[in-house]
């Protein structure tokens, strides 16, 4: 190749980044006019993991050049965080069994490099974390569900009870990075449906019940999920949580939450919703 052509080449290359960069500029100015146009909105955080996960899938399913996905996964979290920090700051704060830093990589990928972030190694201190200030995401494990128990914080409900938001990874990376480090998302903030989600709800019982049954009623009803842990009271006294998955969006007002909680009958105390998160993508 002749030092001319490269040079027009390298000319093309110079002309396309101003041309990004200016694209770039557009892009975050129409982000501004949207933050301008919800300013009273009432949220602390401009955290929309429904509609951050649709945009990512919908830029990964046109994309096709050579970059692998996860090059292009990176380049739109780090925009889509970046612009979200603008709108209304937010911080991340990480538990990390072990002070992993596995845990610390998992989120900086998706939250970006400009994002505040904190590492602790206890459920606990997150939990506190986010419950006292809304402005804070929580990164929690969700290694296994029989050794996971912060789920049983949120199954308390209320108004400044955190509620699950996302799954982290979104994308699996295939260099096997974040293996066996998969974490749930959660802030003080409503979750919202992607078009491919999962609903984590627990029922409250003041009697034991058995999985079989409880995957019964909510084939019963509808909801096609199952039972895929149950907690035995602390004290004698103490209610039985157990914990369900549905594949699929799940509203407060879903009719079939209420046929699901007349089904349980008398032992049922409450039925509450700890959140849903978008199911993550194969790369």
């Amino acid at each position: 190749m002749t030092n001319i052509k490269l040079k027009e080449l390298r000319a093309e290359i110079d002309r396309l980044d101003a041309e990004l960069l200016s694209v770039l500029e557009k892009r975050i100015a129409i982000v501004g006019d949207i933050a301008a146009a919800k300013s009273d909105d009432g949220k602390a955080i401009a955290f929309r993991p429904g509609r951050e996960a649709s945009v990512l899938r919908n830029i990964l399913h046109k994309h096709s050049s050579k970059l692998p996905d996860t090059v292009i996964a990176a380049i739109w979290r780090e925009l889509i965080a970046a612009v979200g920090g603008l709108q209304k700051p937010y911080s991340v704060s990480i538990t990390a069994p072990d002070k992993s830093v596995g845990y610390w990589d998992l989120a900086r990928f998706h939250f970006g490099s400009a994002t505040p972030m904190t590492l602790h190694q206890l459920p606990s201190v997150v939990l506190r974390d986010v419950s006292e200030n809304p402005s804070v995401l929580g990164v929690l494990p969700w290694l296994s569900r029989e050794r996971d128990t912060w789920w049983e914080h949120l199954a308390q409900g209320g108004d400044n009870v955190p509620k699950i938001l996302a799954a982290l990874p979104f994308l699996d990376n295939p260099s096997g990075e974040f293996e066996d480090l998969n974490s749930l998302v959660i802030g003080q903030a409503e979750p919202e449906p992607s078009g491919d989600d999962i609903s984590l709800i627990v029922a409250v019982t003041s009697a034991e019940v058995s999985r079989a049954r409880l995957n019964e009623h909510l084939e019963t009803t509808g909801l096609n999920g199952f039972c895929a842990d149950s907690r035995s009271p602390a004290i004698e006294e103490g209610d039985w949580l157990h914990l369900l998955e549905i594949p699929e969006f799940i509203a407060e007002d879903d009719p079939r939450l209420s046929a699901f909680h007349e089904l349980l009958g008398e032992n049922v105390i409450k039925i509450v919703i700890l959140g849903a998160y978008a199911v993550p993508m194969k790369s």
